[in-house]
């Protein structure tokens, strides 16, 4: 993700891109946010194979990728994008069903566990900048470097432990192999907070898909790295103490921190005049990930019964980071291209405080012990 969140958009600026057909071409990649993830879930909860679901879409996504450097042209972009998509857009919500299906067999912190990929993100856009990747206009060094986690990924697979604690090829019975009952995810809590999440994701976009192109065209900014490695820091000890946080003020509450912290952050964004503005814009990530992510994973994961972590995890990624990413980068191209980046900061920042008045309404606060 320290590939591709950063540097996709730079390397579809490097294949002569406008920031419309940015915009389009990562519209399609966030289609597939909506498709993928409840199928890659399924087989999850179908199967009792976590690891191995796991596996084939770590598998599939790098190579994927690695096309983008073969065209120029907008619709083959997009194909490719759906096809990567596929892969890659199952990565975190899978990881995720895997993870609250082991707590669940065995206790343990989340937030504890997620701080590593704050840490995995840091070490890798601070490598990938001092080698110089911000500035390879042809985009070989960004292709090189998502081969290379591609690698890196895949090999960690083979490390984690069974989901289930060390229980998952014994299941045996109607659990191990009946579909899950997907009619158990028709509850208000989990409507009503993935409603809210998914207007929260759709104002994120604006900073997820053209935040790079934001640092660079408006602010001149050779290294834009730097600026994103700013926010995984911030949120560290957020992820690291979520679980102390959310037993204090609950799930609901830390993810309404997060709307919070969204909204004004994405304000400030359209109002910084100098680059030194950003700064302290960007330890707001504390909030705008680290307390969105944390809390609304655990939220839903106390909406669903434990057999069925995996397709709530993934479905709830299809309908806010698809959906959501979908709207949030299709408008949030067209805004960029025909009004500036601040008037695409400005109101992504209103959809943000929306989405926050609709969780503080009609999402229930939830035990998160």
């Amino acid at each position: 993700f320290a590939v591709c969140t950063p540097y996709l958009q730079v390397l579809l600026k490097c294949q002569g891109f406008q920031k419309d057909d940015i915009g389009l071409i990562l519209g399609f990649f966030a289609a597939m946010a909506v498709i993928a993830p409840p199928i890659w879930g399924y087989l999850v909860d179908r199967t009792g194979r976590p690891r191995l679901i796991l596996g084939l879409a770590v598998l599939g996504a790098a190579p994927t990728f690695l096309l983008f450097g073969l065209t120029k042209a907008v619709w083959v972009a997009a194909a490719i994008a759906v096809l990567f998509g596929f892969f890659y857009c199952s990565l975190v919500p899978l990881t995720n069903g895997i993870t609250f299906r082991y707590l669940k067999a065995r206790s343990g912190d989340y937030g504890r566990i997620r701080v590593g990929g704050s840490a995995g993100f840091i070490c890798t856009v601070l490598a990938l900048e001092w080698a110089g990747i911000s500035k390879d206009s042809p985009g070989k060094m960004i292709l090189g470097a998502m081969l290379v986690a591609g690698i890196i990924h895949l090999t960690s697979v083979f490390f984690l432990p069974d989901a289930d604690g060390g229980t998952t090829r014994k299941a045996k019975g109607p659990e191990a192999h009946h579909a899950p009952n997907l009619r158990a995810l028709l509850n208000r809590p989990f409507l009503c907070f993935t409603f809210a999440a998914l207007l929260g994701r759709m104002s994120m976009m604006a900073y997820y898909s053209f935040f790079t192109l934001f640092l660079t065209e408006r602010f001149g900014m050779d290294s834009p790295g730097i600026l994103w490695v700013i926010g995984p820091i911030s949120e560290i000890p957020v992820i690291f103490f979520s679980r102390r946080i959310m037993a204090r003020i609950g799930a609901r509450n830390l993810f309404a921190l997060g709307l919070l912290g969204c909204a004004v952050r994405l304000l400030g964004f359209a109002g910084a005049s100098y680059i030194w503005m950003l700064v302290p814009l960007q330890l707001l990530h504390s909030l705008t990930f680290g307390a969105f992510h944390t809390a609304s994973v655990t939220y839903v994961s106390k909406c669903v019964p434990r057999e069925l972590q995996g397709t709530a995890q993934t479905t709830f990624a299809a309908l806010t980071a698809g959906v959501g990413g979908i709207a949030g980068s299709v408008l949030g191209g067209r805004i960029a291209h025909h009004y500036g980046f601040p008037t695409l900061y400005l109101s992504a920042g209103l959809f943000a405080a929306v989405a926050l008045v609709i969780l503080l309404v009609a999402v229930p606060a939830m035990e998160t012990e």
